[in-house]
């Protein structure tokens, strides 16, 4: 590969890279993947001598970790509140529907107002319970954020490490 190749490759990977890190704070794009993605690219057009298999092993199941957490502290906080899987399932095609016509804000409005008018519905129009189960359900998923951001910053800590300093 040409230097001018090289030089371009890694200049997309950095720029995947602090698109994955904006991705998982403001979650419009998956960021965990995108870094993982950015990882591939730079050690591809390194030749893999610095960031080899191994580590991007390990950066895949850290992504994977990380987008379960996502998924299973929001389920875990729901369940918390009081949610039945019904309520999450709800929210979960509600969280789809406005995904597809209002990108991620609707997507996320979607999972908790979902989630609200099913444990509405659910407790009997009981509306204090409703509220308990869908406001655990956003703690979680705010929690769930704060350890994907953990993940993502062990990701580019451990990219870094092999890239530059191994």
């Amino acid at each position: 590969m040409s230097p001018q190749v090289v030089g371009l490759l890694q200049l997309l990977a950095y720029i995947g890279l602090v698109l994955g890190i904006i991705g998982t704070v403001a979650p419009i794009i998956p960021g965990p993947l995108l870094i993982w993605i950015s990882a591939l690219l730079w050690a591809w057009a390194d030749g893999f001598q610095a960031v080899g298999w191994p580590t991007l092993i390990v950066l895949a199941l850290i992504t994977l970790l990380a987008e379960l957490s996502d998924v299973a502290l929001a389920t875990m906080g729901a369940k918390k509140g009081g949610a039945s899987w019904m309520s999450m399932v709800v929210a979960g095609v509600v969280a789809i529907i406005g995904f597809i016509f209002f990108n991620i804000i609707g997507a996320i409005l979607g999972a908790f107002l979902g989630l609200f008018a099913w444990e509405a519905y659910r407790q009997g129009w009981q509306w204090r319970k409703a509220w308990q189960a869908s406001g655990s359900f956003i703690i979680g998923y705010l929690i769930a954020m704060v350890v994907k951001i953990a993940f993502v910053v062990l990701m580019i800590v451990l990219f870094v490490w092999q890239a530059f300093y191994t």
